[in-house]
């Protein structure tokens, strides 16, 4: 998102590189270094060392912090690793245009841009900040700085990036007349900027100064020159310079298309390939690059069970990836695990307030002597009821239970129901060498949101510390952002107990309804809704919007009680700021109003206001993705009362929050709400569409519209796209089938031979 004005004269640029926008911390750095940088989280390796115009690059860190961390390669990881979010702010990208006047040479330019650097007091306030100056092509004059800033500070024991630097943001200053303005970052840099370079000038006793910042140049009177910075279109004004040289490099090199698709998924069709090429403008090239990814040893062919062919297709390295998975967990399964099963045997039958289904699942869990057990729950069916009753009865019998999920909400969850030691997996495998887990019992609950990646660590770390493990979850909702599908596989290889009686819903038909859902039947499950009034068809998506906002407002639940539920984040901001603007028409919302400034966009917020955190925080023990109601607000100080019950008071200036009366459906797994307003804007998938239909306890109401669904049919069909988030190991390579087809060969004439009385 482009927060400044570039200007022809005195000139900066600064933007927020976003992953959400394809952005890569590590290719921008490589990008910016003219060098190789390979980034740990995808393993794509980004080489951009061919340009010879960096003629100056360093990093700068605070005093305190590990000296590693000046490597560009270890400072993106660092960023790529703890920014989660597929929506992440990665880095603030500026670029600031240096004098191009012969007196200059390159060590004034350099001294320049660090006086500009430490004006702005980045490293002072605990950012990191790479620096490179690009010299200007022969005939041009476009000497200009890359500065890339951490959007994180670093943390005081200086080991990594900590808390987001929110309070950096753009700020707001009062005008005599009364009126607000905003004081965006290029502003104050512009300004900055202009006083330099000017006292540099004049220090060197040079006649030039820098011209006002104009859209259209001029020239000073007399003996004071016009800096002219020109051609910085090449460099800056061209957004998609980036991606073009990313383009240049994928057309040499297919593996990097293939290393970016397999990031997100395990299994892949050629039309995902052909979606990866799509901006190649050339036509050919990109049937050429389709055909050599395709064809590349590196690729294999995926098969059904008969031989038929499944039109998807795998790496060797995702392959082995996944069979080392398996290979793991088999040695931690076959292990016998001593548990005291008697007495836990006993305090299962004694349950009160547990149902024989449920009991049934606790025997399957606690009772069994292999490492890996696996339960799975659909939506609604108490699956957290019995991880809580397990936790329970596990330490009651001496026995160490540490709680995992893949979420900051979904651990939060754990942590309010009794869990005292619990992680996200991440931070779990991140920490791995301070926790003492020995002997321990995991539980990994939400575990289809794990990644293939990070299974493989935990299932390294559960065997190396002889834990026993509980996977809990459901294939069908949504899986990781980053390639996945292990759940499933893990589920069928070593069996699970299913929890199938939804109880979440008040209602008998609202309970079938789910069911259908959780089971892939779209059809059946709309036709219920239909039946019951709970789908509508607006002719536009603001009509929409108009008559959910207006239903929300009728509802006798109260705001904390009732969530709006879509997939596309922009989405979700008309939805708060309409359903805001509403309630404080009808004085739901009254009283003192306070305004801040995020990333130049100003946000007001008063007492009653639901907000949602975007950040955790260990301090405040808030988790991202928990929803709270604002108690009181100053200008300082904002109090919120967490859904969990918990109060918590914070500054709004140094914490990430916004508005939280809509979500995306991202954000509410495994969340129960009494009343749910789904709107669909034609962007969907059977895991998503499960997942919306099945939060409600009291009410759904599901929201259409004719410009982006036609039709009933069309409804069907979007909300049944499927989520290609299959292991590769759930279908056959041509390896496996010839195996196969040896084995029951072997099979044939072993028994042929057994019947006639022949020697093997």
């Amino acid at each position: 998102m482009r927060i400044g004005i570039e200007m022809a004269i005195q000139f900066a640029r600064i933007e927020f590189l976003r992953r959400s926008e394809g952005g890569d911390s590590c290719r921008k750095a490589a990008y910016n270094a003219r060098t190789i940088v390979k980034n740990k989280q995808t393993g794509i390796r980004y080489n951009f060392s061919r340009k010879k115009d960096n003629v100056y690059h360093t990093v700068l860190i605070p005093d305190y912090v590990n000296q590693d961390f000046k490597n560009i390669q270890t400072l993106m990881n660092e960023v790529e690793r703890t920014e989660t979010r597929e929506n992440s702010k990665l880095l603030k990208d500026i670029v600031i245009a240096l004098p191009d006047e012969k007196e200059l040479n390159l060590e004034h330019r350099i001294e320049l841009t660090h006086q500009i650097v430490d004006a702005m007091e980045w490293v002072q306030k605990g950012l990191g900040v790479q620096i490179d100056i690009h010299k200007p092509q022969i005939g041009d004059k476009n000497w200009h700085t890359h500065i890339l800033l951490t959007m994180r500070r670093f943390r005081k024991d200086g080991t990594g990036l900590g808390d987001r630097a929110v309070d950096l943001n753009p700020k707001i200053i009062t005008l005599s007349n009364g009126q607000k303005v905003v004081i965006k970052d290029p502003e104050m840099i512009h300004e900055r900027i202009k006083e330099i370079i000017n006292a540099f000038f004049a220090k060197l006793g040079l006649p030039y100064r820098v011209d006002e910042k104009s859209k259209v140049p001029g020239k000073h009177i007399g003996n004071i020159k016009y800096i002219e910075i020109r051609n910085l279109i090449t460099e800056v004004l061209n957004e998609n310079e980036l991606r073009k040289e990313a383009h240049l490099k994928i057309i040499n090199d297919a593996d990097v298309i293939t290393d970016s698709i397999t990031h997100y998924k395990s299994i892949f069709t050629k039309q995902d390939v052909e979606k990866a090429v799509k901006d190649i403008p050339d036509l050919t090239a990109r049937e050429q690059l389709v055909q050599k990814v395709l064809s590349s040893n590196r690729i294999l062919e995926l098969y059904h069970d008969d031989g038929e062919s499944s039109k998807y297709f795998t790496t060797i390295e995702v392959r082995n990836e996944e069979t080392r998975i398996i290979r793991i967990a088999n040695k931690i399964n076959d292990r016998v695990y001593y548990n005291d099963i008697y007495n836990l045997k006993s305090d299962i039958e004694s349950l009160a307030n547990v149902t024989e289904e449920q009991k049934q699942a606790l025997r399957h869990i606690l009772l069994s002597t292999s490492g890996v057990r696996v339960l799975r729950g659909r939506a609604g069916t108490g699956k957290s009821y019995v991880l809580i009753k397990a936790y329970k009865l596990a330490t009651n019998r001496g026995q160490k239970v540490i709680g995992l999920a893949p979420t900051h909400k979904a651990v939060s969850e754990l942590r309010s129901k009794g869990y005292t030691e619990v992680y996200t997996v991440k931070g779990f495998l991140y920490n791995r060498k301070k926790i003492f887990m020995q002997d321990s019992l995991i539980v990994v609950d939400e575990a289809g949101m794990v990644g293939t990646k990070a299974y493989a660590e935990l299932f390294r770390v559960v065997r190396n510390n002889y834990c026993q493990l509980i996977l809990a979850g459901d294939e069908k909702q949504l899986a990781s952002i980053e390639r996945g599908g292990m759940f499933e596989m893990l589920s069928n290889i070593f069996g699970s107990h299913v929890l199938v009686n939804i109880r979440r819903q008040s209602k008998n038909w609202s309970r079938k309804a789910a069911m259908e859902f959780a089971e892939s039947n779209i059809l059946s499950g709309i036709t219920l809704l239909r039946q019951n009034n709970c789908v509508r068809f607006d002719n536009t998506l603001q009509d929409s919007m108009s008559k959910l906002i207006y239903n929300w407002s009728l509802s006798k639940f109260k705001p904390h009680e009732k969530l709006v539920i879509t997939v596309r984040n922009k989405d979700v901001d008309i939805l708060n700021s309409s359903i805001r603007s509403l309630l404080k028409a009808n004085g739901t919302l009254k009283g003192k109003e306070y305004r801040r400034s995020i990333a130049g966009r100003e946000e007001s917020y008063m007492v009653g206001d639901r907000i949602v955190f975007q950040t955790s925080d260990k301090d405040l023990q808030i988790q991202n993705s928990e929803f709270a109601t604002l108690t009181s607000v100053s200008k300082n100080k904002f109090i919120a009362k967490i859904d969990t019950g918990k109060e918590v008071s914070f500054d709004p200036g140094k914490i990430q929050f916004k508005h939280g009366y809509a979500s995306t459906v991202y954000k509410v797994q495994g969340a129960s709400i009494k009343d749910v307003y789904v709107l669909h804007n034609g962007v969907s998938n059977i895991s998503s569409s499960y997942v919306a239909m099945t939060r409600h306890i009291e009410n759904l109401k599901l929201y259409c519209n004719n410009e982006a669904t036609k039709s009933i049919n069309s409804l069907i069909n979007q909300l049944s796209r499927p989520n290609e988030k299959s292991a590769s190991i759930t279908l056959k390579t041509a390896h496996d089938l010839r195996k196969n087809g040896q084995s029951q060969l072997f099979l044939v004439k072993f028994l042929v031979k057994l019947k006639t009385g022949l020697s093997l």
